[in-house]
């Protein structure tokens, strides 16, 4: 926790959703199990953000999510424990693959799969802006033997046909939701996408009455 002193401060918040109370949203997130294990690794400038998207993974799939601080050089001893009981059966979703490449970083050319045995493929969720992932998977030293893996163009492309109508920058929540339909999970992929535009108009609400209030 931190003092929230920017825009929008004097606001009485939702511990949860932290979202203003007007606007709380918490009433329409419903459990649900996925058919893959997310590790969140949030950037310290994401996490105390209202708009920040990787917590609603969070949200809807509890069971399946842990999340942890990111961090260059001193990563929580319970995260590492945690990636190397995965092994073989761990990725890291990273979009920038030339980039990768350069530092001869290993790459998954299909998707894995989401189970192998009786066991959830595990998938490491970068959260933060394109520069903040970049940094964060570029310079932990602890995340380079972890093979990455890449949503090519045509199913970014064919996933704003059918959901979106911006250009290709997406939030943490439309990337996961993304790799979930890439791997055959439409369901799953869907309603994290109605979560995640529930969201947005909570927060577009909360933002207009804001202004008003303001003026």
């Amino acid at each position: 926790m931190r003092p929230f002193i920017a825009r929008g401060s004097n606001a009485i918040r939702c511990p949860h959703c932290l979202m203003a109370e007007f606007a709380c949203f918490c009433h329409l997130r419903k459990n649900q199990t996925s058919p893959i294990e997310f590790i969140l690794l949030f950037h310290r400038d994401e996490i105390h953000k209202p708009t920040n998207s990787g917590r609603l993974i969070a949200d809807l799939f509890p069971d399946d999510t842990q999340a942890y601080m990111w961090s260059r050089t001193e990563p929580h001893q319970s995260l590492l424990d945690h990636i190397k009981s995965r092994q073989e059966n761990c990725t890291i979703l990273f979009p920038n693959t030339e980039t990768a490449q350069a530092q001869n970083r290993q790459l998954r050319m299909t998707a894995p799969p989401s189970n192998k045995g009786n066991e959830k493929h595990t998938f490491i969720i970068l959260d933060g802006t394109w520069k903040q992932a970049s940094k964060m998977f570029h310079q932990s030293e602890w995340l380079k033997d972890i093979p990455h893996f890449e949503i090519n163009s045509e199913a970014q492309r064919s996933f704003l046909v059918r959901h979106s109508s911006h250009q290709m920058q997406f939030a943490t929540a439309e990337v996961t939701a993304m790799l979930l339909d890439t791997l055959g999970h439409s369901e799953h992929s869907q309603r994290l996408l109605n979560y995640y535009q529930a969201f947005n108009e909570h927060c577009l609400i909360s933002r207009k009455r804001g202004n008003n209030e303001h003026f």
